[in-house]
C-alpha cells in the first residue's frame, strides 16, 4: 500500500507543476499520470499479456486500456485529459458499451486525477458508479485503498471485496446512524464499567455524554498527532545515509511531543485569527470568510464536502449556521484547504505556521 501511496504523491506533484501539459494532451496523461499507477497495481504497461492499449472491440471501436489476466479480459480502462468532466453521460456511457459488448463486469475512466469504477451489470443505474476518488481531494491512503481494489491480485476477488465492503458499509450504518450514536453507546458501556467498579457512584446522563465526547475528541487529535509524527520518523531515517547509525526514535518522538504547529490567519484589515487549537483558528476563518462563498467552490476530502448544507454522518462537522464545516482533517490538510480557499477567491489571506512549546 505504501509504494501505492508514493506513486500517488508523484503523481500529484507532477500535476501541480505541470497541470497545462495534462488539460488537453491526452497521450501525456496516459503515459506520465495513469500507466504508473497502472504498474504498481501490478498491471505491466509494457507486457501484452497484462495490457493491450488501444485493443479493438468486436464492432472496431477502441477503449483506451485492455487489462488481462491468465489471456482473458478483466477490465477496461478509458482515459481522458484534465478537461473532460468525468460525469458527461456521454464519457460513461462509452465506457458502459465498451465492458457490455467485452462482457466483462468492471471498468475504469480517469484522467489520472480522478478515477471511477463502474459495474456493467448493476440492475439499478445510480448503483453502477461503484466508487469514485480525486487526488487532489481526497486523501492519499483512501485513494490508494480505493484503486487496490482492482489491482493484478485482487481482480479475481473483486466483486466479493464489494460485496463485502457494502456488507460492512450498511452494518455499520444500522449500528452507527451518527457521531452521536458513538457517543451514546461508549457513554453505555462506561456506565456499566462504573457501576461495576462503583456502585453508588452517580452522575447525571448528560455530563457522562459530555465527558465521552470530550475524550473521543482528545483521541482523535492525538492518534492525528501520532501519525504525522510517524511519517516524520520514517522521513528522516529515510533520508539518513544506510552506513549511519540509527538514532533513537523514541527519544527523538518524546521531543517532538513537545511542540505542535498551529495556524495563524491574517486578514488584509489586519484582522488576525489565531488560536491554540487548529480547528478553532480554521472554523473562525471559514466563518469570518463565508462559508456561503466557499461553499460553490465544491471542495471535498475524503469524500465529503468542506462545507455542506447537509451533515454528515460520521465525519466530525461544526455548524456555523445552516452550514456544516468538515473538520476530520490533519494540521496539514486544513492548512491545504485553506490556502486554496485563498487562491481561488482571490482574499488576500496570509496563512502561516506557529509552535508552541506545551
Amino acid at each position: 500500500m505504501k509504494e501505492i501511496e508514493n506513486i500517488l504523491k508523484e503523481t500529484l506533484q507532477q500535476v501541480i507543476e505541470f497541470r497545462n501539459d495534462y488539460v488537453s494532451n491526452e497521450q501525456a496523461v496516459r503515459t506520465q499520470l495513469i500507466e504508473p499507477i497502472l504498474n504498481i497495481l501490478g498491471w505491466k504497461t509494457s507486457n501484452p499479456k497484462f495490457v493491450r492499449p488501444n485493443a479493438p472491440d468486436e464492432d472496431g471501436k477502441i477503449p483506451d486500456y485492455t487489462l488481462l489476466k491468465d489471456g482473458k479480459t478483466t477490465l477496461i480502462v478509458e482515459a481522458k485529459n484534465l478537461s473532460v468532466d468525468l460525469q458527461n453521460k456521454n464519457i460513461i456511457d462509452q465506457l458502459a458499451n465498451y465492458c457490455f459488448k467485452s462482457g466483462i463486469d468492471f471498468g475504469v475512466l480517469t484522467n489520472g486525477v480522478k478515477w471511477l469504477l463502474f459495474k456493467t451489470f448493476e440492475k439499478i443505474p445510480r448503483d453502477r458508479i461503484v466508487w469514485q476518488v480525486d487526488l487532489e481531494k481526497d486523501k492519499i491512503d483512501y485513494v490508494a485503498r480505493s484503486l487496490s481494489s482492482f489491482a493484478y491480485s485482487n481482480i479475481d476477488t473483486l466483486d466479493s471485496l464489494l460485496k463485502k465492503s457494502k456488507i460492512l458499509d450498511n452494518n455499520w450504518k444500522l449500528l452507527i446512524g451518527s457521531t452521536d450514536s458513538i457517543v451514546t453507546i461508549i457513554s453505555q458501556k462506561l456506565l456499566e464499567k462504573i457501576k461495576s467498579t462503583e456502585p453508588t457512584f452517580k452522575i447525571d446522563p448528560n455530563d457522562l455524554k459530555t465527558f465521552t465526547k470530550g475524550k473521543l475528541t482528545e483521541l482523535y487529535e492525538l492518534s492525528e498527532i501520532e501519525e504525522e509524527e510517524k511519517d516524520e520518523e520514517i522521513q528522516s531515517i529515510e533520508k539518513k545515509n544506510e552506513f549511519e547509525e540509527v538514532e533513537d526514535v523514541i527519544f527523538k518522538r518524546h521531543q517532538k511531543n513537545k511542540i505542535r504547529e498551529k495556524i495563524s490567519v491574517t486578514f488584509p484589515d489586519n484582522t488576525l485569527i489565531k488560536h491554540n487549537k487548529v480547528v478553532e483558528t480554521f472554523v473562525e476563518t471559514i466563518k469570518r470568510i463565508g462559508p456561503e462563498k466557499i461553499l460553490p467552490l465544491n471542495l471535498y476530502r475524503s469524500g465529503v464536502a468542506i462545507v455542506s448544507e447537509n451533515k454528515d454522518d460520521f465525519y466530525n462537522q461544526h455548524r456555523i449556521g445552516k452550514y456544516w464545516i468538515m473538520v476530520h482533517t490533519s494540521t496539514k490538510e486544513k492548512i491545504a484547504i485553506l490556502i486554496e480557499i485563498n487562491e481561488k477567491l482571490n482574499l488576500g489571506l496570509v496563512i502561516e505556521t506557529f509552535t508552541n512549546e506545551k
